[in-house]
């Protein structure tokens, strides 16, 4: 089976951020993540996995009686926790460029899905992909509320995002997340969204230093460069897929029709890029059914349909296979042995 284009991981920094949160509150942090401190060495680039990284999050979260930890945390953020990415962001010139500067290297800080800029009709949109891979709600949570604080700690004057939109289930009480975000925010939307007003774009920052901001450009650039290299094609052909599986078990045929392709072509052009068709769609089957376990909005019985399989026992005999477990074990490993939907 191929690898996923991404690493599903952060830096072992960007997690430094909920270890100091529990240090300030009188906590012993490794005690209650179960994990020791990661090193505070930017040029070791130590990662951890982002299913690590969200169990982290919800032990604190339960050991505090916190739902809202993540928001929390977003409070906290400071460069350090961001890395090169953080201190070249204090560099830019302004808060487009910002946004220029984190849609490019958003995978030195977040190398789990992909993030795109898109231009709405009255906003311009950061949209996270999650067709292939989604984190649980606190990684999302956490993760917008760091890049809100941290953009409006580098712009100057006050700055607010037109809205957000959150793929999973609402908390019972969504007022803190309107606070914190100071616009609309929504949950259970098709895509997870910030949208930003587009006169912040012109809007100076706190400070900055273009010969600095050239310096930490060009270590980014390095450090992109090392990471799994994600072929166009081979995007495409997994987002067909994952767009098509409700429907059915995609084939070949389906999915190059939808790419203005021949079956023929995309098969030789996924040969070349070392991968299969039938590879491709069994790495999306398994990406998703792994993200669907480990959300308990969705049940066990539902996840073989989402994934186009005709019947329970193949999704069963074709997960085992390819991660060792059943999906009832999937589960109870991610939510707790008590879970059996």
């Amino acid at each position: 089976m191929t690898a996923p284009l991404y690493q599903r991981a952060v830096p072992a920094g960007f997690t430094l951020l909920l270890y100091d949160y529990l240090d300030a509150l009188g906590e012993d942090a490794p005690a209650v993540l179960g994990v020791p401190r990661p090193s505070a060495d930017p040029d070791r680039q130590e990662l951890v996995d982002v299913r690590v990284w969200e169990d982290m999050l919800v032990r604190a979260g339960t050991h505090l009686d916190d739902r809202y930890i993540g928001l929390q945390l977003g409070r906290m953020v400071n460069a350090r926790h961001l890395g090169l990415v953080g201190h070249l962001l204090w560099a830019c010139e302004n808060f487009g460029v910002v946004l220029q500067r984190l849609e490019r290297y958003q995978r030195l800080i977040f190398d789990a899905i992909p993030m795109t800029r898109r231009e709405g009709p009255d906003a311009i949109e950061m949209v996270w992909d999650i067709s292939q891979f989604r984190t649980g709600a606190l990684v999302g949570e956490t993760g917008f509320a760091v890049m809100v604080q941290f953009c409006r700690s580098v712009i100057q004057g006050e700055g607010h995002p037109h809205s957000v939109d959150f793929a999973h289930p609402p908390p019972d009480d969504v007022t803190p997340f309107e606070e914190f975000f100071g616009c609309p925010v929504r949950f259970f939307c098709p895509e997870p969204i910030i949208r930003v007003p587009p006169e912040l774009l012109a809007r100076p920052l706190r400070r900055t230093d273009p010969t600095l901001e050239h310096v930490l450009e060009q270590h980014a650039e390095q450090l992109l460069a090392r990471l799994p290299r994600v072929e166009a094609l081979v995007v495409q052909v997994r987002k067909a897929i994952a767009a098509q599986l409700r429907e059915g078990e995609p084939n070949i045929h389906s999915v190059s029709t939808s790419m203005n392709s021949t079956a023929r072509t995309l098969q030789r052009h996924l040969r070349a890029a070392g991968t299969s068709f039938r590879e491709e769609l069994q790495l999306v089957r398994n990406e998703l059914a792994c993200s669907y376990l480990r959300d308990p909005a969705v049940q066990i019985t539902d996840v073989a349909l989402l994934l186009g399989y005709s019947e329970h026992s193949a999704f069963t005999r074709a997960f085992r296979k390819a991660n060792g477990v059943t999906p009832l074990q999937m589960r109870q490993q991610a939510l707790g042995p008590g879970v059996r939907n």
